[in-house]
């Protein structure tokens, strides 16, 4: 088999491993002409993409949230493929969140400790509707926790507001994205093959489970990306890497009721290995007003638009997308962070990108919540 090795070097690490037998050539994905930024700024056409921030270490940001104001970032600096003989990194310096402003200048760092050696940090991020002084950013620790931070309180520590009630670290749970419904329930992607429901008191239970969820390699590949349609009716996630449909990428829905039956699983659409490409490897989804979905490809480093119907309508692809995870509207733009994963770091490569889509985003629920008064307040600043 003819395979280039360094293009694999740089991806997530299930598409350094398994997917060799499924490929027999890894090449650089479909043949869409890059975005590249419009001759007048003014004047922007769909796709055209520039850096909006550049992210300090420790970089690889994953998650983004737009508020009033500010921009948050989270990152995960720990490789998903931790083996330092094959070039892979623990990170013992904790995690960051980062604020910056409309403009992109960097405002405020929030230190969050994950553990010696970690590979595993931050990654999804869900604003609170509380008005000031209370607040509230709820953040995914992929080691299992949902932490909490207070953005009117200066220096604010992180306190932990939920916890997986599964002992064995990632591998037994990694808690990945996260929403909030209308009644102030999160609602929690797991790379394992189910989701979770996290109440306003901070209580935790699996929600649905189905071996269909399950991603290539087991104990990764599975649920990523997750966000509530317009309806405010269904629950719509990402399979990076699916078992179900081997090597393709999945966007499901499942009604948001109590008690969700295997029936009630819908396939929105399927994103098919290309003989002699990346595999598409979905990540971070973002809704439209009009109800489009915008899905990040990872494998590709593309953003493909969905109507509300699940049929492919569009692709967006640039040179500056390097893994594009997390996805978010501000205005008519996307904000895409660009994980940068890949054993010798690029810091070059840690930005938050800003594309231009002419369309404005659904907002998020962002319901009333306790606040400081709920979950467990234990300081977790590093």
């Amino acid at each position: 088999m003819n395979i280039n090795i360094r293009r694999l070097s740089v991806r997530p690490w299930w598409a350094r491993v398994g997917l060799l037998v499924l490929l027999g050539t890894v090449g650089l994905g479909p043949g869409i002409g890059p975005a590249l930024a419009s001759e007048t700024a003014q004047h922007p056409a769909f796709g055209d993409a520039t850096v909006f921030a550049s992210v300090p270490a420790p970089g690889h940001p994953f998650g983004v949230a737009v508020d009033k104001n500010r921009v948050y970032i989270s990152t995960s600096a720990g490789d998903f493929f931790a083996d330092p003989s094959i070039g892979g990194h623990r990170n013992s310096d904790g995690e960051r969140v980062f604020a910056y402003d409309q403009k992109g200048n960097l405002v405020t760092t929030t230190s969050i400790a994950t553990g010696p050696n970690s590979n595993m940090g931050l990654f999804g991020l869900a604003l609170d509707g509380n008005p000031n002084p209370d607040h509230q950013l709820y953040i995914a620790d992929m080691n299992g926790r949902i932490l909490r931070l207070s953005l009117d309180q200066k220096d604010a520590a992180p306190v932990l507001f939920a916890e997986a009630p599964l002992a064995g670290g990632w591998m037994a749970t990694m808690w990945n994205d996260l929403v909030f419904d209308r009644a102030g329930n999160l609602f929690m992607t797991d790379d394992k093959p189910r989701l979770w429901r996290v109440t306003p008191d901070g209580q935790a239970s699996i929600w649905f489970q189905d071996t269909r969820l399950t991603g290539l390699f087991g104990v990764a590949g599975g649920p990523l990306g997750g966000r509530i349609d317009p309806t405010g009716k269904f629950l719509y996630f990402t399979i990076t890497i699916s078992l179900e449909f081997p090597g393709e990428a999945v966007v499901y829905r499942i009604p948001l009721v109590d008690h969700p039956s295997a029936s009630d699983l819908e396939v929105v659409h399927r994103f098919p290995v290309v003989y002699g490409q990346q595999p598409p490897q979905a990540a971070g989804l973002a809704f439209a007003k009009s109800g489009n979905i915008y899905v990040g490809l990872i494998g590709t480093n593309q953003i493909a638009v969905l109507d509300p119907a699940g049929n492919e309508i569009r692709r967006i692809s640039s040179p500056l997308f390097d893994s594009p995870w997390g996805l978010a509207f501000m205005g008519q733009s996307l904000l895409v962070t660009n994980a940068s994963i890949e054993p010798t770091e690029i810091p070059d490569h840690w930005k938050v990108l800003k594309v231009f889509v002419g369309e404005s985003g659904l907002p998020l629920n962002r319901p009333r919540t306790s606040g400081q008064d709920s979950g467990m307040a234990e300081d977790l600043q590093s």
